[in-house]
């Protein structure tokens, strides 16, 4: 029942990494292998390929004054190899803001960096994969939220983070899953409007029911809207029948019918210190009803042996970054790979991000 993860990112072969020794090839290589803790998918031999990239990428980093960052859902060679910070959302965009660096490489998807590029208007923001897009963020444009308000002018529009500085720049407040059901509690009146998740939105309602009316928008997550209540009854009467105490956490993306099947609900940083504490009192037996760089990152941290249980769902947009784009980014950036947000959009869209930051503390 063991959960099966994808293989590890083939590099592309287009680059060609500086020469070091086989001592600090070496030397790399087993601080990869130690950190990633994943001998069997992530061998000494591969942690071998990739040691020079990501030996050279830290040493552009020092020489380039970078902060690099990256969405837990990133690869472990990227998360545990070269980012100097990895969390969700609401953390990174804090850590985006308060970097002391001038240079911000954002190793995720587009509408992570435009938010990093929001918070740090006077920073470059270089984002390695400029295709890397977000299925909800792609559900909804600027226009939209514009039509929305036609229909109901009286109520704040509250926006998820996976949306584009456009949308931003349209709405009153921006919200993570870490913090969306505090700040909509907070809000004045009796209703609001939530874009662009349907899922979170529909948590949200049921949250909200009796207090406040909320208006939802017709997007989804293509990752989260894999898993559903009846596939995760099935895994618990498995585990049942062969004595495990399965223990279900899932994202907040998720269906109402996963919510109600799961034992424990966050975002995918409290998903992880979640499951930590778990392992930490015996409840070793876990399902990650999230990406799989998660659970990616559950297997590295723990101190105790884990059996994760269940499939794995693999987001292609986060995993479209690899550790080349990286090193090409870093050692000379397309005009594509450099965000860039009219003046007017950052404005606007640092209003809607303000917003969060003071609600959310």
């Amino acid at each position: 029942m063991a959960i099966e993860l994808p293989p590890p990112p083939l590099q592309r072969g287009r680059l060609n990494h500086s020469k070091y020794s086989e001592f600090e090839i070496e030397k790399e290589a087993k601080r990869l292998k130690d950190a990633i803790k994943q001998p069997f998918r992530w061998s000494f031999e591969t942690c071998m390929s990739i040691a020079p990239l990501t030996l050279e990428i830290n040493q552009l980093k020092q020489d380039k004054d970078v902060f690099l960052i990256a969405h837990s859902y990133q690869t472990p060679d990227i998360t545990y190899g070269v980012a100097d910070s990895v969390a969700d959302s609401y953390a990174l965009s804090k850590e985006a803001r308060d970097a002391p660096q001038k240079t911000i490489l954002f190793s995720s998807v587009r509408f992570m960096a435009e938010t990093a590029k929001i918070v740090s208007p006077y920073k470059t923001v270089l984002h390695p994969s400029p295709e890397a897009g977000c299925s909800l963020s792609d559900a909804i444009t600027a226009q939209d939220v514009r039509d929305i308000r036609a229909k109901y002018p009286e109520l704040p529009v509250v926006c998820y983070i996976n949306t584009s500085a456009e949308v931003k720049a349209e709405c009153d407040v921006c919200v993570t899953s870490s913090n969306y059901l505090k700040i909509c509690e907070r809000l004045p009146g009796d209703g609001l409007i939530f874009v662009p998740d349907r899922f979170m939105g529909k948590h949200l309602q049921n949250h909200l029911a009796g207090k406040k009316d909320v208006i939802i928008f017709d997007g989804e997550c293509e990752v989260h809207a894999a898993f559903t209540g009846e596939k995760i009854r099935t895994w618990r009467r498995r585990a049942r029948d062969v004595g495990m105490d399965l223990q279900v956490l899932s994202h907040p993306e998720c269906d109402t019918d996963v919510l109600e099947e799961s034992d424990f609900v966050g975002s995918s940083e409290v998903l992880m210190e979640e499951a930590l504490r778990l392992a930490s009192i015996g409840k070793k037996d876990l399902m990650m009803i999230t990406e799989c760089g998660t659970t990616d990152r559950v297997l590295a941290e723990s101190k105790q042996d884990l059996n994760i249980v269940g499939a794995c769902v693999m987001c292609r947009h986060m995993k479209t970054t690899q550790l080349e784009d990286i090193l090409q980014a870093l050692r000379d950036p397309r005009p594509d790979q450099i965000i860039d947000l009219e003046l007017s959009v950052i404005e606007r869209a640092s209003n809607c991000l303000d917003e969060m930051f003071r609600l959310a503390e």
